[in-house]
């Protein structure tokens, strides 16, 4: 199991969770959320568990606290974990867990370097050098909204105007603004001085610096290739940009990094165009910040204007240029990158477009040279597209400013027909581009071939959609009625109004085909059910009898409704569809900020024949925009879909996923009763006790269109500024600079009125809301697939939101605890399974890190929720928050009775010790059995030939088959198997005993926390009894004994088997009796281990499988509830433990295609050397032969469990609402789906380069196990309800989707 995490999990060091023992009273779980009494904590005990193995102590003193920023020691860990950590002047507790580990001595720059006590030589740095260092941390925090504010804040300057086209004060712009635009103002000056211009701004082949890693030409390679965006999102802050750029430049980081950009010099006869140095240093640096970081946009745009105006002419004009052209080049890649565009090539060959001088090098390993940089840099699935999206993204954004600024050309006079090289044409053409791959993807015709290309050319429509409309808030004018300058390069909005319409129509409006993912109930990656569940009612039922007369009326409601408003692509259609209307307008200042607004420069008055100040104006002939660069061929995938019909066959569109693209929206929090803003979710009649200010004020004050830009905004921060690692080891950005980040956004926001006060008031509950909207889909844990993105990732998200509690600790607590008592009370029935558990897992993550504190009267209301003997979601999301504390705390159940329960609750009872074992009813036969595994280490084989003897038969069997008098004569009746059951029990009684020995730890904490008053000496007292050995490992020694013990089991089902086959009167098959043998083993787990406590369930399976005990069939039957009617048997992580089974099963069969080639029958295969092994073997046929056995093991078993489900889905019986396991049903068939494709992908394609997905989808055919059959076969289940119709259609609908 898993120690605790820390909240610094990506740092050099972790911090505290774990066990604390809190020293006097513990009513502490209001002290953060609602009094002032959590400023009273004096000297306490330090976290962790008993050490174990010699690493780890019982715990230091004075425990870290997680919003106190003085100082506190850290503790120590748990079982296998190590001490605390100190984390620049603050000292944070021990890791906990029963395996997890602390953290290590640091502070902010790191663990200190050994240093070389017998030299005296001293490593002279370059002035040269360390000046383009300064340099690039300058650009980085030019435009610092942070730095910015506290500048407005503390300057008694006027900040308030700034000078007009007429050069009259008469331009309200923002202080924070105008602090970016000094700046900007005074980076110029230094840029362009005479005597620094000569150094800053070279360019081409003025730019001699070439040669030495150690020269300027080298560092800005590795500073600021234009294919490395990740890095520039190290910078956060001056320090770790200058230990991030010595680690690069001392460690040999750069060889990966020239690796990974689209450079190619060994190539004979080709000319290489290096693009960073044709733009120049600070042109690159520059588009490169412009591209990641997204909040600074506007400054970089200032920059471009100060720098082409500023520069001396004679030598360094076409600054502006250079950087158009550069970002241009960077713009096209990454279209190619976000759609996944490929050549239809060898992918070893590089093949050269262009004359002799403007030729580039096309690399066709620059894709996969990337991928891997990016994967060794800590990526999360295709990170490569996410990130090339994210910077198309940024690149428009920063056109749309140089737009404004009259850099860029607008719109030209053949706009009309189709003109492509003003920004409008761009635009227009990209919009070109996304209708006609939308066309293409919905064409009708019967060739099942081309459905994987349908499908991405679908999704390539919905990723240029969404770049396009991301960008027209940026490019349009917000402020028609203004006579302020930096409006004139705006589109009208006519414009984008046809724009708009242009993608509503074909892309992702209700007139195109587009179905949301995540569309309620019936998208593949849906967060909300369609309708509610049938939960449990309470002692009395009256609040489900009251709710019977609304469900009612919801039901006639949903006749004719249009589609929710269900991801952000959709959201964000509707929001710029509003922004287009003359009476719509947002608080979102970002779309209007101008900070070149504040640069001035020199002008002779015509009158006097004085210089004069006047506002900085961009006087050369507007920029045209060139994506595609003639031969160049910056860009395949547009011109491409330009001329799809007509498209040369060389390149191809795969565009796997909008995974990290696109999301699920859910508002939590109440919609603004706005007239024009009819939201699904808003509901103005249940605003009747709004008790906190702010969360009014946001309700009240925050536009949908305000929500969507700050939902954005905080997206493109998580993906920005995300923690990383160098591949030399470097570490780039925190969770702390993350909250950093995240809470500059407050100051992108307009006051709500003329009070400066109010501009980010309640905005920490629009934060809570956006992150906790992306928890809810994160990735499950446990389903054995990578996170797509770090938006998917629960661990990132989670330390995230406790680096927002400790920044702003008066705010961000009381937002979380009104988010969750409103997803508590109003979204709980309608969560999916996986958003439930994942809300679950990140509270109890969040509580072990906050020292438990949760106010008193939620666990109190909370409690009878779990009471309840069937199962609810309410209950459920208990369960879950609760077990999963358990497994973060180093003792477990009883950490989570002392320090996070209250006194007496109710939920220790319902919770967990309803799980006791009553091992006292132990028999002596299997106590004699117990004794000779455990206790006497006697020989397998002995104990084998006990489990089968007739004298055991004699003296046991008889008991069980007379005690049994059920007259079913079924093979997976438990007295058939009752060897097989006897000696599992025994096997993993260890595992039966610790879990009661936790279980009356708790029961005895929680009695003495009830009657003694949270007594100090009550933890020694209850360690003292447990008696427990302080180096045992119950997962590690259950692995051992299993591979030990396999004879015994494996011979325990074939004596069972047998005597079922002597006594059966027909034929008997023996696979279903040898599946239904293995099913008796599973099923004596599934009593042994809590429901919830998914580790030690997946860790017992895993064993199994990889010792060839059970088989993944099995697994899945005794999953989905062996093949007994009820519902109630499934077992809720049914589809995980599934997807688990599959992946081991195909593993498996890879290693034995694998063996079966490289083995000659005598043994010697593996001496053979792999390339002479090779020379001479089609590579393809073994590919084929690999994906062969993938499917071969994997189709059996998805569909059985679709056939299980239907049939289990078509008896639910309920009329109106969901039952719960049919939800979990439902919902587990969706991501065993995605599951499967996934581990037949990366186990069985990953490794061959000759096959692809359409490989594997006419595989899948060929098996009859496409998503077009499947769902055909689920559809064709017959059923009496209407419930159990949507249901069946819902799971045809998404398995269809998906495969």
């Amino acid at each position: 199991m898993e120690g605790a995490l820390s909240s610094d999990r990506y740092d050099r060091g972790g911090s505290g969770g774990g066990s604390s023992s809190h020293r006097g009273s513990n009513n502490n779980n209001n002290d953060y959320y609602g009094s002032s009494s959590h400023h009273n904590h004096h000297h306490r005990r330090g976290g962790g568990g008993r050490g174990g193995r010699g690493r780890g102590g019982r715990g230091g003193r004075h425990r870290h606290h997680p919003y106190r920023r003085d100082d506190h020691h850290g503790g120590g860990g748990g079982r296998h974990g190590g001490g605390g950590r100190r984390y620049n002047d603050r000292h944070d507790g021990g890791g906990g867990g029963r395996r997890g580990g602390g953290g290590r001595h640091h502070n902010n720059r790191g663990p200190r370097q050994p240093a070389n006590r017998f030299t005296t030589e001293t490593k002279s740095v370059d002035p040269q050098y360390a000046m383009m260092k300064q340099l690039t941390a300058m650009v980085a925090k030019m435009g610092d909204l942070k730095g910015a504010a506290e500048v407005a804040v503390a300057s008694s300057v006027d900040t308030t105007m700034a000078m007009g086209d007429n050069g009259e004060k008469n331009v309200i712009m923002r202080p924070v603004v105008k602090a970016i635009g000094m700046n900007v103002s005074d980076l110029v000056e230094v840029l362009c001085g005479a005597q620094n211009a000569q150094l800053f701004l070279k360019f081409g082949d003025d730019d001699t610096t070439t040669g030495d890693w150690d020269d300027v030409s080298d560092l800005v390679e590795v500073l600021c290739g234009a294919q490395n965006a990740q890095l520039f999102l190290k910078f956060g802050d001056d320090d770790t940009t200058t230990a991030a750029v010595e680690n690069e430049n001392n460690e040999g980081g750069g060889d990966d990094i020239m690796a990974a950009m689209n450079l190619n010099e060994n190539e004979e006869n080709v000319k290489v165009i290096n693009a960073t140095k044709q733009a120049g240093t600070l042109s690159t640096l520059l588009v490169s910040c412009a591209y990641g970081l997204p909040l600074q946009t506007p400054s970089y745009a200032a920059l471009t204007l100060g720098v082409d105006v500023k520069a001396p002419r004679e030598t360094h004009a076409g600054f502006a240029g250079r950087c158009v052209d550069l970002a241009m080049r960077c713009l096209g890649r990454d279209l190619d990158m976000a759609l996944e565009c490929s050549t239809v090539a060898s992918s070893s060959t590089s093949k050269s477009k262009g004359g002799d001088d403007d030729g580039i090098t096309i690399n066709e390993n620059e894709k996969e040279n990337v991928r891997c940089f990016a994967e060794r840099t800590g990526g999360y699935g295709n990170r490569n597209q996410i990130d090339a999206y994210y910077r198309a993204k940024f690149l428009l954004r920063y056109l749309a400013y140089l737009t404004k600024i009259g850099i860029v050309a607008a719109a030209t006079a053949a706009e009309d027909g189709g003109d492509q090289s003003s920004f409008l044409g761009l635009l227009q053409m990209l919009a070109q581009a996304a209708t006609n791959a939308a066309q293409a993807s919905s064409s009708n015709n019967n060739d099942n071939s081309q459905e994987e290309k349908k499908r991405a050319l679908g999704r390539a429509s919905r990723v240029l959609a969404s770049l396009i409309l991301s960008v027209l808030p940026f490019a349009m004018n917000h402020h028609a009625s203004s006579d302020g300058g930096g409006e004139k390069g705006c589109l009208s909005s006519d414009t984008i109004s046809d724009l708009v319409d242009v993608i509503e129509n074909n892309v992702v409006g209700q007139a195109s085909n587009y179905s949301s993912d995540y569309c309620p109930g019936i998208g593949p990656l849906s967060i909300l059910l369609k309708g509610e569940l049938d939960d449990a009612p309470l002692a009395g039922g009256m609040e489900e009898e009251d709710e019977e007369d609304e469900d009612d009326d919801d039901d006639d409601d949903d006749v004719d409704q249009p589609a929710p408003c269900a991801d952000t692509l959709q959201d964000l259609l509707r929001t710029v569809r509003k922004l287009i209307s003359p009476s719509s307008s947002t608080r979102f200042a970002l779309l209007d900020d101008s900070p070149w607004l504040a640069l001035t420069m020199d002008s002779q008055s015509s009158d006097m024949g004085e210089l004069e100040k006047v506002p900085m104006e961009y006087s050369g002939d507007q920029l045209v925009l060139d994506l595609v660069g003639g031969e160049e061929n910056r860009c395949k995938s547009i011109p491409y879909l330009m001329s799809i019909d007509n498209a040369d066959d060389s390149v191809e569109i795969i565009c796997r996923s909008l995974d990290g693209i696109v999301f699920g929206r859910l508002a939590i929090f109440d919609a603004p009763s706005e007239g024009d803003d009819d939201d699904e979710e808003g509901d103005d009649e249940e605003d009747s006790e709004e008790t906190n200010p702010n969360l009014e004020s946001f309700t009240k004050s925050y536009s949908l269109a305000d929500r969507f830009f700050l939902s954005d905004a905080i997206r493109d921060v998580l993906i920005c500024h995300r923690p990383m690692v160098s591949d030399a080891g470097a570490d780039r950005n925190n969770a702390k600079e993350v909250a950093d980040q995240i809470w500059a956004i407050s100051h992108l926001f307009l006051g709500a009125d003329s009070s400066d006060d109010s501009t980010s008031k309640g905005i920490e509950f629009g934060i809570i809301e956006t992150v906790i909207s992306l928890i809810v889909q994160c990735t499950p844990q446990g389903s054995g697939m990578p996170s797509p993105s770090p938006l998917n990732e629960l661990v990132y998200l989670s330390r995230v939101l406790l680096e927002l509690t400790k920044l702003k600790p008066s705010l961000v607590p009381q937002a979380i605890v009104l988010a969750v008592s409103g997803m508590f009370e109003d979204f709980m029935p309608s969560l999916t399974t996986t958003a439930r558990e994942n809300l679950g897992h990140w509270l109890s993550f969040h509580l072990t890190n906050t020292d438990y504190q949760w106010p008193k009267s939620y666990w109190e209301h909370w409690a009878p929720y779990a009471a309840v003997d069937q199962r609810n979601s309410r209950g459920d999301f208990v369960s879950i928050a609760l077990w999963s504390m358990a497994t973060l705390s180093p003792e477990g159940p009883e950490t989570v009775a002392r320090e996070c329960l209250p006194a007496g609750s109710t939920l220790v009872q319902s919770v967990f010790l309803k799980h006791a074992q009553n091992n006292a009813n132990v028999c002596s036969t299997e106590n004699d059995l117990i004794n000779r595994i455990w206790d006497t280490s006697e020989d397998p084989d002995s104990i084998r030939q006990h489990i089968i003897s007739d004298e055991l038969s004699e003296s046991y069997g008889s008991t069980v088959r007379s005690s049994d008098d059920d007259a079913d004569d079924s093979m997976s009746r438990p007295k058939v198997w009752w060897r097989t059951r006897l000696a599992t029990r025994a096997l993993f009684h260890p595992l039966s005993r610790e879990n009661s020995r936790m279980i009356a730890l708790a029961d005895k904490a929680w009695k003495k926390k009830a009657s003694a008053g949270d007594d100090n000496d009550m933890v020694d007292e209850i360690h003292a009894e447990e008696g427990k050995d302080e180096t045992e490992d119950i997962l590690a020694d259950l692995t051992d004994a299993i591979a030990r013990f396999k004879p015994v089991l494996l011979a325990a089902v074939a004596r069972d088997a047998d005597a079922y086959d002597s006594q059966a009167t027909g034929k008997v098959d023996d696979d279903k009796l040898l599946l239904a043998g293995e099913v008796s083993i599973l099923s004596e787990i599934g009593g042994v281990v809590s429901a919830w406590d998914s580790t030690a369930i997946f860790s017992l399976i895993e064993c199994l499988m990889k010792n060839k005990i059970v088989s993944s069939l099995s697994v899945a039957t005794w999953a989905l509830g062996d093949n007994k009617e009820e519902l109630t048997n499934v077992h809720p992580q049914w589809w995980k433990i599934v997807s688990l089974a599959l992946s081991n099963a195909v593993t498996d069969a890879l290693s034995r295609v694998e063996l079966s080639g490289t083995d000659l029958g005598g043994g010697i295969g593996m001496i053979i050397d792999d390339a002479a092994a090779s020379d001479g073997v089609d590579s393809t046929e073994a590919d084929v032969k690999r994906l062969d056995e993938s499917l071969k093991t994997a189709v059996p078993v998805l569909k059985y469990s679709l056939e299980r489900v239907c049939h289990l889905l078509s008896t639910t019986n309920s009329p109106k609402k969901i039952p719960i396991a049919a939800a979990d049903l439902t919902e587990g068939m969706k991501r065993l789906s995605r599951a499967v494709l996934f581990h037949l992908s990366s186990l069985a394609l990953s490794p061959s380069p000759s096959l692809t997905l359409s490989n594997l989808h006419r595989g899948l055919m060929s098996m009859d196990a496409d998503g077009e059959k499947l769902a055909s076969a689920c559809q064709a289940v017959e059923c009496d309800g209407e419930q159990e119709r949507k249901l069946l259609q819902h799971v045809a609908f998404s398995v269809e989707k998906m495969l």
